[in-house]
């Protein structure tokens, strides 16, 4: 039997048949649907820390918003996503929803309480669905445009209880609503894991609390004490800023407006914007900025005038647009919030440079609440407790600042209105007040027959001193006199400043001559030593003159014209340091 060998052109057309074959089996194995296992959540009460939904859940965006938990679980798989941790979605118009599928697996203790945590208090709603054995859904509401005591589950923040089951898988269905476009982190939390959690943020806030309300109070009592109109704006702003705190974390929504929706949803963006205008109000008044510049004064006065405005237009903002508005305008305040106190220690202020650390304090973590307004950054329960202890540093150091200014200015001004009772060179009595003790003393010593002395008493080199070694001899050289001379001075005594470089001790009676005498001698040896750490011509040289009072004169104004007379006549080339009346 003779076999035909096949032709080339039967191989090559057998070689197409058959990649071409494969090719069809290849396209339909891989178009063929296959049934892929949804990944499920596994509840585990011995996890220390609640689970963050991310990659375990898928997410779905109903572009209307109408769409019914049926509905949804109608959508073919292909329609779903795999979700994200810090995921931000877009939620661009007013109408649409995100719904997130969360699948949880059997659990071994169905009676432990788990729960879906949704930690950002301003939420616009939150809805979760969860189908029963009979196939009926049931339903549990939280949110901000909610009344919080009309929530499921009334809490600072969105809290859904999950309904695991022991024996089947269960699918919930998450609804959520915003209007603008936001991450939305959604914590698996057991009911210990959450007590665990709200004890730790309680004790942030109550921390932060506490010293925002003894800010509060030293601030009013400070405002009242010193009538400094820093401190009143200070208390302000610490009291606008609790109240900002309390609103982002939802403790203003469960506890102070629980029935008013609609300024729980608002106050979350009123109360920051009164806090910047607050802010600005401070910088420019605790900066004197009126005095050093009215164009930048008038600048930070327009901006704070601006956030009431834009604070009391809030409601009428469309919600699309309230994130760029106010995130824009908390920009710029922020910029000249610290640019304010900063120019002003380039200035030269002395304590701009504190007030400049306090808003930094506030403004670097508050940075991030305006970048998630422009969707760059995600929403963090860690930067909450950042802005927390940014402003409790903040509070701190601004407090610290006023309380030293204050001080400082109420000493500047206790001295103004001394200025004809002490002098201000020295500490020492003025002319005037010497001269009402002299004759006081007089008037009692005649009384009581008894005598009182006058020591009168030149620094004879000063101005050789001066020509030696600069005019600070002039400041320097009477504080050291000062010194020196209350140093030997008996408590009931009186030391005075009658000039540049002439001073007065009043003896107070009932003194004996001998102890005069001795007085008068203890001042020269004390104010005669050199002085430590100065060169040797800085050692002073004295002259004094002594009168008693009733041997000398029996006037107050005589006895100083006399002891004036010895010392202003004292001849040439006399070597004497005391002189006495004769």
């Amino acid at each position: 039997m003779t076999m035909t060998m096949p032709t080339a052109a039967t191989v090559r057309a057998r070689s197409v048949i058959g990649w071409a074959l494969l090719l069809v089996w290849l396209a339909l194995l891989f178009s063929t649907p296959v049934a892929q296992a949804r990944p499920m959540i596994t509840l585990d009460p011995t996890l220390a820390r609640a689970q963050t939904l991310g990659k375990d859940s898928h997410y779905w965006i109903d572009p209307t918003g109408q769409a019914s938990p049926d509905d949804v679980m109608r959508m073919p798989e292909s329609a779903w996503r795999p979700n994200q941790v810090n995921l931000i979605f877009p939620f661009r118009a007013s109408n649409n929803a995100i719904w997130i599928r969360v699948q949880t697996a059997p659990v071994d203790e169905p009676h432990r309480h788990w729960y879906l945590e949704i930690p950002y208090a301003n939420l616009d709603r939150a809805t979760l669905f969860t189908q029963g054995a009979n196939g009926q859904w049931t339903q549990q509401d939280a949110g901000d445009t909610l009344p919080v005591a009309n929530w499921s589950l009334p809490h600072r923040q969105p809290l859904l209880q999950l309904q695991p089951q022991r024996d089947t898988p269960v699918t919930h269905l998450l609804r959520v609503a915003h209007g603008n476009p936001t991450s939305v982190p959604v914590l698996v939390t057991e009911e210990r894991q959450l007590l665990r959690r709200e004890r730790t943020v309680s004790l942030g806030l109550g921390l932060y609390m506490g010293v925002s309300a003894l800010a509060l109070l030293v601030a009013v009592v400070s405002a009242l004490r010193w009538r400094d109109l820093a401190f009143g704006l200070y208390a302000l702003f610490a009291l606008l800023t609790a109240l900002s705190a309390a609103s982002l974390s939802g403790i203003t929504g469960l506890l102070l407006w629980p029935r008013q929706a609609a300024w729980n949803h608002y106050s979350a963006m009123v109360f920051p914007l009164f806090t910047l205008a607050t802010a600005l109000a401070f910088v420019a008044t605790a900066t004197d900025l009126r005095l050093r510049s009215r164009r930048l004064f008038m600048l930070v006065t327009a901006m704070a005038g601006a956030s009431i405005a834009l604070a009391a237009a809030v409601p009428w903002i469309p919600s699309g647009l309230s994130d760029e508005i106010i995130g824009s305008y908390a920009i710029v305040a922020l910029i000249l919030a610290i640019g304010v106190p900063a120019w002003a220690a380039w200035q030269g202020d002395r304590y701009a440079p504190a007030f400049l650390v306090g808003m930094v304090c506030l403004a670097v973590p508050a940075s991030n609440f305006i970048l998630r307004m422009f969707e760059l950054a995600p929403v963090e329960l860690i930067m909450r407790f950042a802005l927390l202890a940014g402003a409790g540093v903040q509070l701190g150091v601004l407090m610290m600042t006023l309380l030293r200014r204050g001080r400082d200015r109420s000493l500047t001004a206790q001295r103004l209105r001394g200025l004809d009772r002490i002098d201000p060179g020295t500490g020492l009595s003025t002319p005037v007040v010497v001269m009402e003790r002299l004759q006081r003393m007089t008037a009692r010593a005649q009384r009581q027959e008894h005598q009182i002395a006058v020591l009168l008493i030149d620094l004879v080199n000063l101005a050789e001193m001066r020509r030696l070694f600069g005019r600070r001899v002039d400041q320097e050289m009477p504080l050291r006199m000062a010194n020196r001379l209350q140093q030997v001075t008996r408590e009931i005594d009186t030391v005075g400043r009658l000039g540049d470089q002439r001073f007065v001790m009043l003896l107070e009676g009932p003194i004996t001559l001998e102890a005069i005498e001795a007085q008068a001698q203890r001042v020269l040896a004390h104010c005669l030593r050199p002085l430590s750490g100065r060169p040797e011509g800085w050692t002073p040289k004295l002259r004094m003159a002594l009168g008693v009072m009733p041997r000398d004169a029996r006037q107050p104004n005589a006895l100083l014209d006399k002891l004036a007379v010895l010392l202003d006549t004292v001849a040439p080339g006399d070597s004497r340091l005391l002189f006495r009346c004769q």
